[in-house]
């Protein structure tokens, strides 16, 4: 049970300079004392999300904390903080306060229109068969935010070039099986320029399409900020009136989006999820493959969603504004 005084934290303190050592160390906070004893980490940001951080320690332990805020749109990943929270004996560790520099935040939303005018996208995908995925996202921009939008074969040329012709994000250590921080930001941040020099463009976008397990209630998947039938109306009218509740997972696609300037600096990130690739098969218990493909063919389903997925990088021009090469 969280101690009482857990009440949401409001102490999120632009500003901090790392301490010398620039590790991840980890002491507990003699002032809270008892069994409210608070700790203190210092760390890498590894993620975000809305009701967590997890952070990265210099001696390769990972700590995922609960919080009352949501800093998504405020630190960005490979940013040092210093953050101040309660140990649970189970669970995870929750988030009493967190101190960041002010060159972690993200540009304000409102400025991402001013500052970006054309972009190129970074595509990579674990899910089979995601092109179509991309050309509905460039068109997106283009028609909604009036971006031109780099022809994809010359940024892809350019990644060719440069030696990374792979996802960015496959940063995973194979001795260990670890995620290397440091390696995921070098190449991204490494590789951006270049793209963003090659196709003349004033930025990136990185788009990564990864396959998770999405868990299922009552025949209805939820994962990632979204929520999708794994069965047709009739099946899950009736999951509503069963003592069951008709749980398990099935593999999902996610999205995970960066905006990156002309620098490698990162303006923008989100992560939702796309579409369940396994439904069941009419009335039976079985499930089938659904390929992305057959997601995609539904052009107001992708629409609605990257509409929603887009929402939080700000309004964009009046629809059909157009931006010359």
């Amino acid at each position: 049970m969280l101690p009482p005084v857990l009440a949401p934290c409001h102490a999120a303190r632009v500003g901090f300079e790392p301490s010398p050592t620039n590790g991840a160390q980890e002491a507990p906070n003699s002032k809270a004392g008892g069994k409210h004893e608070t700790r203190e980490v210092s760390g890498l940001v590894l993620g975000v999300e809305a009701n967590r951080i997890t952070l990265q320690a210099k001696d390769g332990r990972t700590l995922t904390l609960t919080t009352f805020e949501d800093y998504s749109d405020r630190v960005t990943i490979g940013a040092e903080v210093r953050a101040t929270y309660y140990p649970q004996d189970s669970g995870d560790s929750v988030l009493k306060s967190l101190d960041f520099p002010a060159a972690s935040s993200f540009v304000p939303v409102g400025n991402i229109q001013s500052h970006v005018h054309r972009v190129a996208l970074m595509p990579s995908s674990q899910v089979p068969d995601a092109d179509g995925l991309f050309e509905s996202m460039r068109e997106y921009l283009h028609t909604n935010f009036g971006w031109y939008v780099a022809p994809q074969y010359l940024a892809d040329e350019v990644r060719k070039g440069a030696g990374h012709g792979g996802s960015t994000l496959d940063a995973m250590d194979p001795a260990s099986g670890k995620f290397d921080l440091s390696k995921y930001l070098g190449e991204s941040q490494g590789i951006v320029p270049q793209v963003a020099s090659g196709t003349r463009s004033d930025a990136v976008l990185e788009v990564n399409v990864s396959q998770v397990e999405a868990p299922v209630n009552r025949m209805v998947a939820s994962w990632d900020g979204v929520e999708e039938p794994v069965s047709g109306a009739a099946a899950r009218t009736l999951a509503k009136f069963t003592l069951f509740s008709h749980k398990g997972e099935v593999p999902a696609a996610t999205v995970e989006l960066k905006l990156w300037d002309a620098t490698g600096k990162l303006l923008w990130r989100n992560r939702r999820g796309l579409a369940v690739l396994e439904v069941l098969e009419g009335k039976s218990n079985h499930l089938r493959q659904r390929p992305l493909p057959e997601f995609l063919m539904n052009t107001q389903a992708v629409q609605a969603w990257m509409a929603a997925t887009f929402k939080s990088m700000g309004a964009g021009p009046t629809p059909g504004a157009q931006a010359g090469p």
